[in-house]
C-alpha cells in the first residue's frame, strides 16, 4: 500500500471510530513526533495544536519511522516548525518529535482561566495520578491555568506553585471573586495589615498580631483574599496567612468533656461563666488570671494538691487560665522568635489552647523548679500525678507517646479535669481524650 493510500485508509478509519486500535498496534503505523530532529524542517513560531485522534509520536516525518510515544485525542502540542509530506514538527513534555498535520488542529488562542476546584484535590507533579504531590488544596480554592485540558489534566498555578490537576474536580470560574475553601478558619502567620483595597497601596485598617484567625470570606486577584475581621471588610494579602484544614468550631465549649486541639477550637473570644480563683499556692503571689480555674475543676485541683501533700508530695500551680488575649500575645511573641512553623509545634493557636477553657493547668515541685520543662518527668512529683490525678477527676492530657495523637509533645506537668469518671477510665485504659470519644 502506497503512503497516500494508506493516509486515506488511515483517515476512514478515524471517521469509524477504530483510531484507538490502531494507536495501540504500532506495527500499523500511525503518525508520529521525531525526538532526534534530523530531518529539515522549516522553522516557525511556537504555536498549540490540539490532536484529533489518538496519535503516535515518531522519530521522523513519516509512519516508517519509530513510535516514540502515543498520546491521546484532545493532547495539547507546541507545533514548532513544518516538516515536507504534511508532517509538523512539535514539542511535547520536553521532547521533540513529529506528527502528520492530518490529525492536529491549531489550538484557540490560550488565555488566562480561573477554576474552582469542586472537592478537595492534590496538585501533582506532573499529568498523572502517579506524579508526586506538590500541594493539596480546599474545595473551593480557586485555580489559574494558561492551557487547556489534555488527557483530562490541566497545567494550573496555585499560590506561587505550579503543577496539574484533574478536570473531573474543578470547574470555570465565572466571576472575579469566588467563596472561600470549605475551610474557611485561617490563621495569620506574621504579624499582618489588614487593608481597604487588595493592594498595598490601600490603606492599613487595622494589624493583626501573628496567630490570629480571618474570616475569609471571597477570594481577590493577585493573591489577595476578602475578609471581615470585627464587622469590617477589609484585604490581606494570601503570603500570610494559612488555611487551618479540618478546623472546626466546637458545639459544647461549657462541657467538662469538651475537646480543644489543633482541629477543635473555641467560639471566638470564648470565656467560661464561672470562672474562679483557686485556694492552691502558685510559684508567684499575684492574684492574675492564671490562678483561676473553672468553679468544679478549681474545687478538684485543691483535693488533688491536699491529697498529694497527705502523701508527702508537695505541689505548686504555674498557670491555669489563660484569656484569649493573652494566649494571643504569647503565640505572637513565639511566632516573632521562631517562626510559625516551629512555634506551632509547642504553643497553642489562640483559641485551641486548653488554657483557654478554665480546665487546664500546669502545676511543678513545690520548690519551684522545673516548672513547664522536661525535667519535670521522671520527679517523684510527675510520679504521684500519673498514679494518682484520676482519683481526683484529672488526666495528663498530652501522655507520653502519644504526640501523634494529641499534636503535642510529652507533658507531665499539664493536668486536664474531666470528671472522675472519664479520667478513671482514659487512665485504665492507657489512652487519651481524642481516643477516648473517637475524635481528632
Amino acid at each position: 500500500m502506497t503512503e497516500v493510500n494508506r493516509q486515506t485508509f488511515y483517515k476512514k478509519l478515524v471517521v469509524t471510530g477504530l483510531a484507538f486500535t490502531l494507536v495501540g498496534a504500532g506495527t500499523l503505523g500511525l503518525h508520529s513526533l521525531n525526538f532526534t530532529g534530523e530531518p529539515t524542517v522549516a522553522s516557525a513560531a511556537a504555536e498549540t495544536y490540539t490532536a484529533t485522534a489518538n496519535l503516535n509520536i515518531r522519530s521522523g516525518p513519516s509512519t516508517s519511522n519509530a513510535i516514540i510515544a502515543t498520546v491521546k485525542q484532545g493532547t495539547q502540542l507546541t507545533v514548532i516548525g513544518q516538516a515536507a509530506s504534511g508532517w509538523l514538527k512539535v514539542s511535547y513534555q520536553g521532547k521533540t518529535g513529529y506528527v502528520s498535520s492530518e490529525y492536529v488542529k491549531k489550538s484557540a488562542s490560550s488565555t488566562t482561566k480561573t477554576y474552582v476546584t469542586t472537592a478537595n484535590l492534590n496538585i501533582r507533579s506532573g499529568p498523572s495520578t502517579s506524579s508526586a504531590i506538590v500541594v493539596t488544596v480546599k474545595q473551593g480554592a480557586q485555580l489559574t491555568s494558561t492551557e487547556q485540558a489534555a488527557n483530562g489534566w490541566l497545567k494550573v498555578s496555585y499560590q506561587g506553585k505550579t503543577g496539574y490537576v484533574s478536570t473531573q474536580y474543578v470547574k470555570e470560574s465565572t466571576g472575579s471573586s469566588e467563596p472561600a475553601p470549605a475551610a474557611s478558619v485561617y490563621v495569620a502567620t506574621a504579624n499582618l495589615n489588614v487593608r481597604t483595597t487588595a493592594s498595598t497601596a490601600g490603606a492599613v485598617m487595622a494589624t493583626l498580631k501573628a496567630g490570629t484567625q480571618v474570616d475569609v470570606t471571597a477570594k481577590a486577584a493577585n493573591g489577595w483574599l476578602k475578609i471581615t475581621y470585627q464587622g469590617k471588610v477589609g484585604y490581606v494579602s494570601g503570603q500570610y496567612v494559612r488555611a487551618l484544614a479540618g478546623m472546626k468550631v466546637v458545639s459544647n465549649p461549657e462541657s467538662i468533656q469538651v475537646v480543644v486541639n489543633k482541629q477543635n477550637k473555641l467560639p471566638e473570644n470564648y470565656v467560661s461563666k464561672d470562672l474562679v480563683y483557686t485556694t492552691i499556692p502558685f510559684t508567684f503571689k499575684e492574684q492574675t488570671e492564671k490562678k483561676k480555674m473553672r468553679s468544679e475543676a478549681a474545687a478538684a485541683i485543691a483535693q488533688l494538691f491536699a491529697g498529694a501533700k497527705k502523701q508527702g508530695v508537695t505541689l505548686l500551680g504555674v498557670s491555669a487560665y489563660r484569656s484569649h488575649a493573652t494566649q494571643s500575645a504569647l503565640f505572637s511573641s513565639y511566632v516573632q522568635r521562631d517562626g510559625y512553623d516551629k512555634a506551632a509545634t509547642y504553643s497553642a493557636l489562640p483559641g485551641t489552647s486548653e488554657h483557654e477553657t478554665g480546665l487546664g493547668i500546669d502545676v511543678t515541685k513545690g520548690d519551684g523548679t522545673c516548672a513547664a520543662q522536661d525535667c519535670f518527668g521522671g520527679t517523684k512529683e510527675a510520679t504521684w500525678l500519673d498514679a494518682h490525678a484520676a482519683e481526683y477527676g484529672f488526666i495528663i492530657r498530652y501522655p507520653k507517646g502519644k504526640d501523634a495523637v494529641t499534636g503535642y509533645k510529652y507533658e507531665p506537668w499539664h493536668l486536664r479535669y474531666v470528671g472522675k469518671p472519664v479520667a478513671q477510665a482514659i487512665k485504665s485504659k492507657g489512652i487519651t481524650l481524642e481516643e477516648y470519644y473517637g475524635i481528632k
